[in-house]
């Protein structure tokens, strides 16, 4: 169990990532685009796999490796941040993109069966 520190610590954190939600999908996700590169170039990522994306944010990762993996896989994206979640799924809504789900949560209790993803991706 969590102490009130660390809850707080939490609550602050989400509070930080929903408000400037919007400014990171317009202005620092340009910025991040070689890195968003570079971990899709690392994850050997292939038709057909898995995919989670730990911190997913406003998804610029997740859109790419949900074009990666094809229809045949999967991408899902998990944060903390209910506002940067609606951005992710508002962002793959435009793009035409249906195999990547969005859920709130955190590292420390990722979603799915063990052996469940074919890799976990992370950018920050």
């Amino acid at each position: 169990m969590e102490d009130e520190g660390v809850r707080e610590g939490l609550a602050w954190q989400i509070g930080v990532w929903d408000r400037i939600s919007d400014i990171y999908l317009h202005e620092i996700d340009k910025r991040f685009a070689p890195v968003v590169e570079g971990v899709l170039a690392r994850a050997g990522l292939e038709p057909g796999h898995r995919v989670l994306d730990l911190g997913t944010g406003t998804g610029a990762v997740a859109q790419r490796a949900a074009l990666t993996v094809a229809q045949s896989g999967q991408v899902v994206g998990i944060d903390v941040s209910t506002a940067m979640l609606a951005l992710a799924q508002q962002r793959m809504v435009a793009h035409g993109i249906t195999n990547a789900i969005f859920r709130e949560g955190r590292a420390e209790e990722i979603p799915g069966d063990e052996g469940s993803f074919d890799a976990v991706l992370a950018s920050l």
